[in-house]
């Protein structure tokens, strides 16, 4: 990418083909490449900007669904969180794709708490649109969960204002345009993928593709669960593999494993692996396991937290959002180091209620 760069320009840039995770990377490389050396160091530039990134947008969030100290307190928790740091170091698309996630949630936020005006839904919606596009070239095989993430939001709208008994146009207004865009962008644009594997198919939203299937709704999701299934397996470490071998013939089969699933999503790694050799050594997943004690450890207090937070809107959002994708994530993904960084985004939504619950606990 940096060779077609120096030969044809900087304008090249948006037609390089390339997943848009790589393409953004070859900046740097670009830029800091002759100076830096095209090795790790020269990422760590782009690597910096998404980590705080994600940082900022997790105390926003903290800040709006709870309090400025419970964002502060998650987001210095969250950002020394040992393998989530290593991770936002490396060549991934994961922390691009968390930022967008935290981003959307933080969108949605605003509209189930805030009485917004049209003056800042002119704006929003044009930042949702950018994002929306974005996010779908860079994580497109997560589109589901961002229309199951957005019918969470709506149906919590949709309460606010029976509570409230009045209508929000200027909130509705923008929901409709995020939720619109999420069902329409994957019929204009094709979501970028790693090199070899076919661009993802957006089931839930309204694009070609979901439509060449012949037979029904149910039918295709089954497809499309069955082939992310399919597709984890092709990981070399297949000693991190939970259930490798459970396929999905029919909905039953689905929903006899939702059970299962929802272990996986929310407790894997379970601790017989903690203390096994993996394929890098044993600190690895050490440091696994002990992250994952804590998140057990927290799921107390985000009890607390929900419970004392119940009839706020946000709180609600954060839960059911970071729920139902950690059970689907459990559902799709055989491989535990892939769930493990698949499932930060949605993890941190569980720990901004977990702190909550240890903030009130100690208050109290």
């Amino acid at each position: 990418m940096v060779g077609v760069l120096s030969s044809q320009g900087l304008s090249s840039w948006p037609t390089i083909a390339g997943p848009l995770h790589c393409r953004f990377y070859a900046l740097p490389f670009y830029f800091l490449g002759p100076v830096l050396g095209y090795n790790i160091i020269t990422a760590e530039a782009l690597n910096l900007f998404y980590y705080v990134v994600v940082l900022i947008l997790i105390y926003l969030l903290g800040k709006e669904v709870f309090s400025a100290r419970t964002g502060l307190i998650a987001t210095i928790a969250i950002g020394l969180w040992p393998s989530f740091l290593l991770h936002s170091t490396q060549l991934l698309r994961d922390s691009l794709s968390t930022a967008f996630v935290l981003a959307l949630i933080l969108l949605l936020t605003f509209v189930l708490k805030r009485k917004l005006s049209y003056r800042s839904v002119l704006w929003m919606s044009i930042v949702s649109l950018l994002l929306i596009i974005l996010f779908w070239l860079a994580r497109g095989n997560i589109w589901n969960i961002v229309i199951i993430s957005l019918g969470i939001a709506g149906l919590l709208l949709a309460l606010r204002m029976i509570v409230e008994r009045r209508l929000l146009f200027a909130n509705v207004l923008l929901f409709v345009v995020i939720f619109g865009a999420a069902l329409f962008v994957p019929s204009r644009i094709e979501s970028t993928s790693l090199q070899g594997m076919k661009p993802p198919v957006a089931i839930f939203a309204i694009s070609p593709e979901s439509r060449t299937y012949k037979n029904g709704f149910w039918t295709r999701l089954l497809t499309q669960v069955r082939a992310r299934r399919e597709g984890f397996r092709v990981y070399t470490s297949t000693v991190s593999n939970l259930d490798s071998e459970v396929t999905f013939n029919s909905t039953w089969d689905v929903i006899k494993y939702l059970p299962r699933a929802t272990v996986i999503g929310f407790f894997a790694p379970f601790p017989r692996l903690w203390f096994e050799a993996g394929t890098v050594g044993r600190a690895g997943r050490l440091l696994a396991g002990s992250e994952t004690l804590i998140m057990y450890l927290l799921y107390v207090p985000m009890v607390i937290g929900a419970w004392r937070n119940r009839s706020n809107l946000g709180m609600w959002l954060l839960l059911l959002v970071g729920s139902v994708s950690l059970i689907v994530l459990g559902l799709v993904v055989v491989n535990v180091g892939a769930l493990f960084r698949l499932r930060y985004a949605f993890w941190i939504l569980l720990i901004l209620i977990g702190v909550e619950g240890v903030r009130k606990e100690k208050i109290h």
